[in-house]
């Protein structure tokens, strides 16, 4: 007998019916449990909060990614090399969110406890299901070839090479000296009432995670920093790649290659200093202008990208808005009435510029109370003649730059090129910041150098030029390779006077107190951190003393000026007392950035002072008089009890 056709269970929806949201949950659910039993583990093994939570997030990255591509977005065709990339930027991207939540649930007290770790992780869960959808796995055209990422499989490797080959790149002594008062910030001392620094607030508050996060892996601090400045450039060529239009992948790939070398590369001995932070961001900023002007509309998330990228490097010094409001000018010019100043990314900068302004009133009052008069006062002790601005080779590429695009015949293109506009725009802007500063110092060029070589590389990748446009200008290239070949031929940072000092600092017990008494900060930084001694100032550098020099000279004395001296000398002698340093190096001639002699000394300037003349008399012996420096050893046992009053000094930590 027949049989019927088989009886069947009501119908019921299939896995993959579900709402990709529903199924990203699925799958995120699947993948915290598994990172979090593998966090919880890794505390138990002594692991740090930082590192648990990196090991958590590692061991459910490749499950997570096959998992989300294959069911909750339903991707089909092989596993592309593009996808991997955007999959690790959208995962970096979301776990930069999740670790904020973690120290946040650190510095309020509740280090060790999984409860900021599942908010950590509920935090990264809904950041990364909308970066997956709209950029991970979104869909792409028909059209679109393999060689379409060609860029990002260069620029990518390379970025992670450079990791591992610039990890002990030398920094400056002025970004020494921005981590060791990040690293004192972070021990409770309070920026400008115990630290006197005439810089605003935010390059020093950008270093304070670096050191958390070099503490939680071990590693030196400025080990840190190179990594994330290569970050930075690897994030600005990717962006470059997304908002730039190119004629093919050849084209676009060398549009981002020459965003990464030259964010990297226009200054390697001022390498980590503001200005490059400034041009890493700049530069795929530039170009969304130019694409604002052709009349596109780039996604929104794009848009906002590029925004947060450039708006800490515009912020980091006044003088540096110049820019984005001249590309704004730039941008209304084009449009006219279609022009609109509310954008995403105007908004991003509105926003984070306002909450910069607000946190400064708030949380660094000092810098305008303290700072800012102390500056107008003395600073004028810094600026230097006008053919001072003009004395290094760096200004010889400059007009190099600018004949060479005259002899390609590249200046007759700008009307048709937006990319020419609003890199030539950028160049001036940073031009007119660097004869602002006026002092000719060779990182406040990097900008402008940086700028225009993305004008000049722009003939090769520009909307409407090819490659090969670019190689039939042999003196373009000529320059280009030049210029770069110099930033490195100029190598590394590298400071003469470190050998000299240095053999001073190693007199002083281990582990001692240093203080030095001098208006170049290249006396003392990077040297003394690199021997691991105390810093005993709350000064880099007696940067005031050109300025006490030259008004005595003049006699141009203001009561402003005056008031400055002694509080320099009352707040010196306090460091002496209170760090009982088992070193004291004085300068022994005119200070330094001086154009013309001035009879000024150093330490008859202090001397004035009888608590300080007291002091050193009873405690040091002069081991050296050189000519540019005199040297004391101390002579007594350190007291056992500090004066009260003073502030605490959080020391080089053993891997810096």
């Amino acid at each position: 007998m027949d049989e019927g056709p088989p009886s069947s269970a009501p119908d019921r929806p299939s896995a993959a019916a579900l709402p990709p949201i529903v199924r990203f949950a699925i799958t995120g659910v699947g993948n915290s449990v598994v990172g979090f039993a593998v966090l919880l583990f890794a505390l138990k093994l002594g692991f740090t909060d930082i590192a648990a939570n990196l090991t958590g997030f590692a061991a459910g990255l490749t499950l997570g990614f096959v998992a989300n591509r294959q069911w909750t977005f339903a991707v089909e065709g092989r596993v592309s090399l593009g996808e991997i990339v955007r999959y690790l930027t959208g995962f970096a991207l979301a776990w930069s969110l999740n670790i904020a939540v973690v120290v946040a649930g650190i510095r309020a007290g509740y280090a060790g406890s999984p409860l900021i770790h599942l908010a950590g992780i509920a935090t990264y869960s809904l950041a990364f299901f909308f970066i997956s959808r709209s950029f991970v796995f979104a869909p792409r055209p028909e059209t679109s070839a393999p060689q379409d990422w060609l860029g990002e499989s260069i620029v990518v490797p390379a970025a992670a090479l450079l990791m591992l080959v610039m990890r002990h790149l030398p920094l400056t002594h002025d970004v020494i000296w921005q981590l060791w008062i990040s690293r004192q910030m972070l021990g409770g001392v309070e920026l400008y009432s115990q630290i006197n620094e005439i810089n605003p607030p935010l390059w020093f508050w950008m270093a304070m995670p670096l050191h958390r996060i070099a503490a939680a892996l071990a590693l030196p601090a400025p080990t840190i920093l190179v990594w994330f400045i290569l970050l930075l450039a690897l994030a600005s060529a990717l962006l470059v790649g997304r908002i730039g239009r190119f004629e093919g992948p050849r084209e676009r790939a060398f549009a981002m290659v020459m965003t990464l070398v030259i964010g990297l590369f226009t200054s390697l001995y001022d390498f980590g200093q503001r200005e490059q932070i400034l041009l890493i961001g700049a530069i795929p900023y530039a170009l969304l202008i130019a694409a604002r002007i052709r009349g596109e509309r780039p996604p929104a998330l794009l848009a906002a990208t590029i925004g947060l990228l450039a708006a800490p490097g515009f912020a980091l010094k006044h003088y540096f808005v110049l820019a984005p409001l001249g590309l704004e000018v730039l941008l209304l010019w084009h449009l006219r009435r279609a022009w609109r100043p509310l954008r995403v990314e105007t908004l991003v900068l509105a926003l984070l510029g306002g909450a910069y302004a607000l946190a400064v009133f708030t949380l660094a009052p000092a810098f305008l109370a303290v700072i800012v008069p102390m500056v107008k006062a003395a600073y004028f002790g810094f600026e230097t003649p006008v053919w001072m601005w003009f004395d290094e080779p760096i200004q010889a590429f400059w007009l190099l730059i600018l004949l060479a695009l005259v002899a390609s015949g590249a200046h007759r293109q700008f009307r048709a090129r937006p990319e020419f506009q609003v890199f030539a725009l950028a160049a001036l802007a940073f031009l007119a910041a660097y004869f602002l500063q006026r002092k000719g110092w060779q990182y406040h060029a990097v900008p402008v150098s940086g700028m225009l070589l993305m004008l000049l590389a722009s003939l090769g990748f520009a909307h409407g030029q090819r490659l090969a446009d670019l190689k039939a200008r042999p003196l373009v290239c000529l320059v280009i390779a030049m210029y770069l070949s110099f930033s490195f031929l100029e190598r590394p940072y590298d400071n003469e006077r470190e050998p000299f000092v240095g053999r001073y600092i190693d007199q002083a017990p281990a582990g001692s107190a240093v203080l030095i008494m001098a208006s170049n900060p290249m006396w003392g930084w990077p040297a003394v951190e690199h021997r691991h001694r105390v810093w005993a100032s709350r000064y880099g550098a007696l940067w005031m003393l050109p300025a006490f020099g030259r008004a005595r000279t003049d006699h141009t004395e203001t009561p402003a000026l005056l008031a400055l001296e002694q509080t320099v000398r009352q707040e010196n002698y306090v460091d002496m007392a209170c760090a009982a340093p088992g070193l004291i190096l004085i300068e022994n001639h005119e200070p330094n950035f001086l154009t013309r002699p001035i009879n000024f000394d150093t330490l008859a300037f202090f001397s004035q002072d009888k608590p300080f003349r007291d002091y050193l008399a009873a405690n040091y012996r002069l081991i050296d008089k050189g000519f540019y420096l005199r040297a004391y050893l101390r002579k007594t046992a350190i007291a056992a009890h500090r004066p009260p009053g003073c502030r605490s000094v959080v020391p080089p930590f053993g891997t810096e």
